[in-house]
């Protein structure tokens, strides 16, 4: 049994990418119908590969606290523009 976190990348049709948490530079493929949750681009994951399946925890925390990060990154590079 294999567990590690994975941010969400993108969608390329049928397919997840996702990209190990992170460093973001190792791809993990799934395939949408192998998944039982609803994800969104960005999201952070915990995925646990066993016998050729995955289970993914979606990680609330993780994601909230990096987006509020990026979030005050904004805001920051919005104050010195100005």
């Amino acid at each position: 049994m294999n567990s590690n976190k994975y941010t969400l990348d993108r969608f390329e049709k049928d397919i997840a990418v996702f990209l190990k948490f992170p460093e973001e530079v190792e791809q993990l493929l799934i395939d949408r119908n192998l998944m039982t949750v609803s994800l969104q681009e960005g999201d952070i994951v915990e995925i646990t590969q066993y016998n050729g399946t995955y289970h993914i925890e979606v990680l609330e925390d993780e994601i909230k606290t990096t987006r509020e990060r990026v979030q005050n990154l904004i805001e920051l590079l919005k104050k010195n523009n100005k």
